[in-house]
């Protein structure tokens, strides 16, 4: 009997093994000029992808947006795993019209807020520049701010990456900090993280002699009078990263708007 419940015991493990092994795959449509969202039940820990032709992007903690670099006509993978140990296989196709630019793996309830933060983005895109003067320049390629906006609660700040050199460059992380002085006459200053919300970007890859658009959200609540904003744009793998310091009155001055 002991070796009949042993035997079924180790026939469980093997298909729980199998079934851990073998995760079927999710067919994924991408296009140029459109993005395909990707909303997973859990937060997203790790992003792998099989070719350079797709470019992704962690909007918030759940929500991975996907878009191709260019057509392609053989199919790749894109693997991700989520912080509930889940792991989840697709195989990436190019289609010029997607027949799905959402895909809800998880609970819509969870991208509420994310919904509209992205409508708030996608405004600022297509609403016209605001600003200049506001740059920084790191081996020929050079960060501008061309414009700040609110819509009461979260500032949004958009950027304009120019590729002058004769290599691209790929956007990796990025941040944004606060910095602020405190104490008596010699004051200290203080630097502090603040948490991106999101980041909606034109383009991953800039490539040479070409520039692209992205905007950063970053909650009110976490700017204070008299801090400077600063944010960081890191080349992927590279060495050219890229710092913009924002005097706090051009946040005082952000261009209110509103998503409809």
């Amino acid at each position: 009997m002991r070796s009949i419940v042993l035997l079924i015991m180790a026939w469980l493990g093997c298909m729980e093994s199998y079934a851990q092994v073998n995760v079927r795959p999710h067919v994924l449509q991408v296009t140029v000029n459109k993005t395909t969202s990707i909303i997973f039940p859990s937060a997203i820990t790790s992003i792998d992808r099989g070719s350079e032709r797709i470019v992704v992007q962690k909007s918030t903690g759940n929500v991975l947006r996907v878009k191709a670099d260019s057509a392609f006509a053989d199919t790749t993978n894109l693997t991700v795993i989520t912080a509930n140990g889940k792991l989840y296989s697709f195989l990436v196709n190019y289609e010029p019209s997607p027949a799905l630019l959402t895909i809800d793996l998880g609970a819509a309830a969870n991208i509420t807020q994310d919904t509209g933060m992205l409508s708030l983005a996608g405004l600022v895109m297509k609403t016209s520049n605001q600003l200049h003067g506001v740059r920084y320049g790191s081996g020929k390629v050079k960060l501008s701010l061309v414009g700040i906006y609110t819509n009461g609660s979260v500032i949004a700040c958009k950027l304009r990456i120019e590729n002058a050199s004769p290599f691209s460059f790929e956007i990796g992380r990025i941040g944004a900090l606060v910095s602020g002085s405190h104490g008596g006459k010699r004051r200290a200053t203080h630097e502090q993280e603040v948490s991106v919300l999101l980041t909606d970007i034109e383009v991953m890859i800039v490539r040479e002699r070409q520039a692209g658009v992205c905007v950063v959200l970053l909650p009110k609540s976490g700017l204070s009078p008299g801090q400077q904003l600063h944010i960081q744009v890191n080349e992927k793998g590279g060495e050219r990263h890229l710092s913009l310091s924002i005097p706090n009155r051009y946040l005082l001055n952000a261009y209110l708007i509103s998503v409809l």
